[in-house]
């Protein structure tokens, strides 16, 4: 098995980051008034970013095989 790449290593840590984020945006939801609408714009930029790091890491790792 090949070792890691720097790419792939980043995509780890950034998948692990998103998971904190998620459960830290869950807890901040939840003290919000039911009426109150949740707007993710944080979404907006977070998605994209995962996206090309997943692309990124899946194309490497088949490369390599």
């Amino acid at each position: 098995m090949k070792r890691t790449t720097s790419i792939q290593r980043i995509t780890i840590a950034l998948l692990i980051g998103y998971l904190f984020w998620e459960i830290a945006v869950w807890f901040w939801r939840q003290k919000l008034p039911p009426s109150d609408p949740v707007i993710r714009a944080d979404l907006i930029f977070i998605y994209p970013i995962l996206i090309i790091f997943i692309a990124i890491s899946l194309y490497q790792y088949v490369k390599s095989r």
